[in-house]
This record gives C-alpha cells, sequence and structure tokens, in this order.
C-alpha cells in the first residue's frame, strides 16, 4: 500500500541514483573541484558533477568533457568576486556562501547561492565541494555573501553613541593595551579610536587611504567567511611589528561594519592573540544586542523608510548592470535609452542631458530630439529652454557641475535659484557631468516639478553613476569604429602570413577566426568550433600535458611562446600566443603556430 507524497524506485532498476533524486527534491546541485596547492585557484580540475546540473542551464557534456568549467557559467560581473572569495577560503581553509547569477547555454539568467566546502585530499591536492541551490530574489537580507556590500542597514556613528556600544569596544581594547576601531564597509571611522597616545592618530584614516583600501577588502572578505577573528600583519605603516585583528558586526547575516584591534610592538602584539580569541565572542553578543535593541519589532516610519532603501539600492544595482548592457549592444540609441531609464527609476518629472565643446560651455546639440526625456513623451524641453537654465547657474556653479555635480532640493533651494536658473518650473534637480574624466561631454539633467523633494544618498549617487556611465557609452561608440578597423587590418594581415594562425575567445576558447593559410592546412574552417580540441589554452591548462615546454614566468597577459605536439596536426609545433581585443571589445587571444625544426 503506497504512501501519498513519497516516490519508490522500481527495485529492479539497476540505475536508481538515490542521491541524484534526494538533489533534485531540494532543488541542488553539486559540483566539486580539485586544486594544486601553493598554487592559483585557476589551476583547477573538474572532480564530480551531479547530473542534474542541467537545471540550472549548464551542460553536462561540456563540463564532463572538460571544455567548460562551472565557473564559467557565473555572470562576468560576479565572477572575479567569486574567484577571489574561493582564493581567501582556500587560504584559510573556510566555508562560505556566496551569492552569484548564473547564465546557463539556455539563455536564462539565474540567481543562485553556492555553498562551499573546504576539504583536505593529500600534500599536493585539496577538494573544494560546492553546492548551487537556485534562489527567488525578493528578500535582501538572506545570508549571501553579496550582501556585505548593502548599505541598507549601516551601524550608524549615533548608534554607536546612543546605545553607548562605542564605550564596550573602547572598554575591551583598553583592557589588553591595544588600539580599537570600528569602521563601516568602506573602511571610514564610526567611532572616535582608543588606545595608547603614542599611535593614536593613525587609525583616524587608517581604511580610507588609497594604500590599504584593497587590504581593507581582503580583511573584510575574510572576517565574514570564518568563525574567529582574523589575525594579519598591517601593511604599509613601515612598522614590522603591527598586527590587526578583525571581525564583522552582521544582524541577520547582514554585514553592518568590522571592529578591528590593533597592535604596535611586541607586547601588544602578545596581548592581541590572546583578545582576538575574545573579540569574535564580544562582537557576536553586541550583534544580538543591535538585532533586539534596535531592529526587531520596529515597524514605525524609519524601518518603512529602510525598507523604501533598500527596495530602490536593490533596483538601482538591477538597472546599473542592465545599462552596462546597454553601452555594450546595438542600439543606436543608447544614450536616450539609459536617460530614460534612469529618469524613470529616479521617478522625475523630466531629464534631458546636453553636449558641449572642449573648454566651451556651449551647447553643440541642434536640437533636442532623443536628448530629452518626460512621462507623456509630449512635454520636451526645447534647446532652448535647456540652455537657459544652464545660464541661470553661477560661473561657479556651473564649473561645480562639470566637476563633482549639483543637488538642488528643499534643503538648499532658494528663491534665487527657483526664479533665475528654473523660472518656478522646478522643485528639485539633480545635474551630474557627462563623462569618465575631469574633462566632461556634458552635463545630465533629473528635474523634479510636481512636489518638494530630499534627494536621498542613493539617488544622488545613482546619477552620479549614469552620468559616467553615459560617459562610458559615448567613448565606447567613439572607440568601436576604431576597434572595427584595427581589427580588419590586422585579419587582413593575418591573411597573408604563410603559418597557421587563428583567434580564440577568451572566455568561452570559441574559435573567432582562421587564416587562409590553416584553412588549407587543416582542410576546412573551424571558426565557430572549441579551439581546445585543437590546443589547450593558457598555462594553467596546458603545463600539466605531456611533453609541453613553456617559457617560466611568462605573465597572464603577455606574449607567450611554447612547444608541444598537436595531434590534428600530426607535428610539434612553437606556440606563441598574443593576448588582443577583439571587433566587440572583449578579449580574445591570436595563436601563431609555427612547425617546430627539432
Amino acid at each position: 500500500m503506497g504512501v501519498t507524497g513519497l516516490t519508490y524506485f522500481d527495485r529492479s532498476e539497476k540505475k536508481s541514483n538515490y542521491l541524484e533524486h534526494a538533489l533534485e527534491m531540494c532543488k541542488c546541485c553539486v559540483v566539486v573541484m580539485k586544486y594544486t596547492k601553493n598554487e592559483p585557484v585557476s589551476r583547477t580540475k573538474l572532480e564530480y558533477v551531479s547530473e542534474n546540473v542541467q537545471q540550472l542551464g549548464m551542460n553536462l557534456s561540456s563540463l564532463k568533457g572538460g571544455f567548460r568549467l562551472p565557473k564559467d557559467y557565473i555572470h562576468p560581473e560576479d565572477r572575479d568576486g567569486f574567484i577571489e572569495a574561493v582564493s581567501i577560503a582556500s587560504e584559510n581553509r573556510a566555508s562560505f556562501t556566496y551569492h552569484v547569477r548564473l547564465v546557463g547555454d539556455d539563455g536564462v539568467l539565474r540567481h543562485v547561492d553556492i555553498r562551499s566546502e573546504y576539504m583536505d585530499y593529500d600534500e599536493d591536492y585539496y577538494l573544494i565541494e560546492y553546492v548551487f541551490q537556485e534562489t527567488v530574489v525578493q528578500e535582501v537580507s538572506d545570508n549571501s555573501g553579496c550582501h556585505m556590500e548593502s548599505v541598507g542597514l549601516q551601524l550608524t556613528k549615533e548608534l554607536l553613541a546612543e546605545d553607548e556600544l562605542s564605550e564596550i569596544f573602547g572598554t575591551f581594547a583598553r583592557a589588553y593595551g591595544l588600539y580599537s576601531t570600528v569602521v563601516d564597509q568602506n573602511g571610514h571611522s564610526l567611532m572616535p579610536p582608543v588606545g595608547p597616545d603614542a599611535y593614536l592618530g593613525y587609525y583616524y584614516d587608517m581604511f580610507e587611504r588609497p594604500e590599504n583600501q584593497e587590504f581593507f577588502e581582503s580583511l573584510k572578505r575574510s572576517s565574514i567567511m570564518q568563525e574567529e577573528a582574523v589575525f594579519s600583519e598591517l601593511p604599509g605603516d613601515g612598522n614590522p611589528e603591527s598586527r590587526v585583528s578583525a571581525v564583522p558586526i552582521t544582524v541577520n547575516g547582514l554585514y553592518l561594519a568590522t571592529w578591528i584591534l590593533c597592535a604596535q610592538d611586541r607586547s601588544q602584539a602578545s596581548q592581541l592573540r590572546i583578545a582576538s580569541r575574545e573579540q569574535y565572542h564580544l562582537a557576536e553578543l553586541i550583534s544580538g544586542f543591535i538585532q533586539r535593541s534596535v531592529y526587531s519589532g520596529q515597524q514605525g516610519d524609519k524601518e518603512r523608510e529602510i525598507e523604501k532603501q533598500l527596495e530602490f539600492e536593490y533596483k538601482q544595482k538591477q538597472i546599473l548592470s542592465e545599462v552596462r548592457d546597454i553601452i555594450r549592444s546595438d542600439d543606436p540609441n543608447r544614450l536616450y535609452t539609459i536617460l530614460k531609464i534612469a529618469a524613470e527609476t529616479l521617478d522625475v518629472d523630466y531629464a534631458f542631458y546636453v553636449f558641449r565643446r572642449k573648454n566651451d560651455l556651449k551647447v553643440v546639440n541642434k536640437d533636442s530630439r532623443g536628448k530629452s526625456w518626460s512621462p507623456d513623451g509630449n512635454s520636451l524641453m526645447t534647446m532652448e529652454q535647456m540652455q537657459n537654465l544652464h545660464e541661470g547657474f553661477s560661473e561657479e556653479d556651473q564649473q561645480k557641475i562639470l566637476q563633482d555635480g549639483y543637488v538642488v532640493d528643499q534643503e538648499n533651494m532658494t528663491n534665487r535659484i527657483r526664479v533665475t536658473v528654473f523660472q518656478g518650473q522646478a522643485r528639485a534637480a539633480l545635474i551630474m557631468p557627462i563623462g569618465t574624466g575631469r574633462d566632461p561631454y556634458g552635463r545630465l539633467y533629473f528635474v523634479e516639478s510636481r512636489k518638494e523633494r530630499i534627494w536621498t544618498d542613493s539617488e544622488v549617487e545613482f546619477a552620479r553613476l549614469i552620468g559616467r556611465l553615459m560617459g562610458e557609452a559615448i567613448e565606447f561608440i567613439e572607440n568601436e569604429g576604431r576597434r572595427k578597423n584595427a581589427s580588419q587590418t590586422l585579419l587582413k594581415i593575418f591573411h597573408q602570413l604563410t603559418i597557421d594562425v587563428f583567434i580564440r575567445e577568451d572566455e568561452t576558447g570559441k574559435v573567432l577566426f582562421v587564416n587562409d593559410a590553416m584553412i588549407r592546412h587543416l582542410g576546412t574552417d573551424i571558426t565557430g568550433h572549441d579551439s581546445r580540441r585543437l590546443i589547450p589554452e593558457g598555462r594553467e591548462e596546458y603545463e600539466s600535458y605531456p611533453g609541453a615546454i613553456h617559457e617560466k614566468g611568462a605573465a597572464p597577459q603577455e606574449i607567450r611562446t611554447w612547444t608541444r605536439y598537436i595531434n590534428e596536426l600530426g607535428a610539434i609545433y612553437n606556440v606563441t600566443e598574443i593576448p588582443i581585443e577583439w571587433v566587440d571589445g572583449s578579449s580574445a587571444t591570436a595563436v601563431l603556430l609555427r612547425q617546430s625544426s627539432e
């Protein structure tokens, strides 16, 4: 008699796989990768993959055949961060969870949590087990690693002072004779540092210095991944005895800040090792206190505002990702498309942009079509209105617009600005430079005329980023023509060569071009095929192949020459790899094959 809801396997079915069935039930896929110790994590091989990875759009045959790796399916914008997390975890033997976007062979973009578990193997290798689980992106407060960059809930200076938390941090540090500071996700101090007078001034801007920012990012990621304090040397301060111990402050898995304890001499370093053992546990208690006393159960106006802010910031990240795709698309109206998307996101009454000549504030646009937007499509500004609006600003304000942007809202709107600049037609505006450097191409305007408004920091930063991305779009359009001309010239040269030449796409290994000599040699055109069947790519891949003779010390982005036997060509070849930029701006490699005389 069967029980409803249970699935039974036919005992006579020899191919029944209970593990695969369990993975299907919990909608998980398992991948195990094999890494070489003391080598970059890019030197990896597939050890195991569950059959059901196809439900995430990954090609099982390509994975098992070694033509693709699971990381190749991670969205390009998320891939480097994930690889960096793996590298850090490998150093600390830490487990972690990382949220990524996965792009399958079916073209579907999926949001996936990747849970990793470090496993020892032997003296030369180790294994990492990854569990892929698709998620529905609705909440921002889940436990995934990408949320450590969320700025919706932050540990603020007011909170530290209000609840006397700063005194708790300070008391603990003074008990051990150490320095203490709490910094936000960008390394900015959230409380006055405490500690002995000798080096106290150093900690006010410790991680705001450009040379320390990369170190802080690594320290922050490591502290989030492992369940103990991260103990490390402090680089760049000229003191060989300096040490730091770091732990995260989190609420419901959401990263808020990092608590840093510091030592400046051998005696303090000894105390730091003792203190760091309790530092992590105290940070957990403080995190629990913040959750209970500040965030739990508060459903007033402040929390609703936080939720609204979180929603906007999440939407903002999606929009910025979409805009980057538009820049590299075939859309002939890229700038207007970006303007429209940004204006709708900011919910303004109208938006427009104008260009200027170098060192000249005069508008060079001949009309406003395609440069002005309004919700109904009718209330478009004329070029004369655009010019008059800008000329209403003082010369000092005009220069500020072209440098850092200009924010006008309820907090600083004066009658003079309302009348002389906006002629009574606006109550708030964001005006940002369009460009990526000191000499912008023009100005971008978002204007609110219906209601009083105070722009949030996120809205201001979003508008500023849109101006920068429009500048990138302009440069991409200009460079696209130059790239195409240069690429066509290069391809003509390759066709004239008598040696075999092909070009492969770095990300996928697909053949993008084959010269005439190689087509004649092979008897077929292999454009579009997987080049790795002909010859493996990259030092990490070919070093382990028998018979490979390669140069030592060649950097990944330099020209490389090595020698190997190529089955399809039936001879030993000198292989030269030259990094190039393909027609669409993507990374590619030109591979030149010369038959060896040895």
